[in-house]
């Protein structure tokens, strides 16, 4: 695996001032609530719930924002889009499991590399 990482701080480091223990919190709050994320839209999608995977999605794509993380924002921009515009929704499943792998590897990032 390469050492590039996958996200990015500047956005928070440049809105906190550099505070360290905001940034903490921000992925900490990010760490709980991916997982709830992940229930919810796998939950949404065996429902065909197409509507509220769209809203979960929509409210979680900000802090995925906040820390950076061009790869995994773009997936989701990609599931808000097709499900609001109930298109391309054969693709959504792939994407969800995209994520999901892209949220652990971010996850076990940030454990590494601030020592949670």
């Amino acid at each position: 695996m390469s050492d590039k990482k996958i996200y990015d701080l500047s956005f928070l480091n440049k809105i906190s001032g550099g505070d360290q223990n905001f940034i903490r919190e921000m992925i900490n709050t990010f760490k709980e609530t991916a997982p709830e994320y992940l229930i919810k839209v796998r939950d949404c999608l065996k429902d065909n719930a197409i509507d509220a995977l769209s809203k979960e999605t929509h409210r979680f794509i900000p802090g995925v924002s906040f820390l950076g993380a061009k790869i995994l924002e773009e997936d989701l921009l990609k599931i808000e889009e097709f499900t609001k515009k109930n298109e391309n929704l054969e693709e959504v499943p792939a994407l969800i499991d995209s994520v999901n792998t892209k949220i652990e590897e971010l996850i076990e990032d940030f454990n590494r590399d601030f020592n949670f």
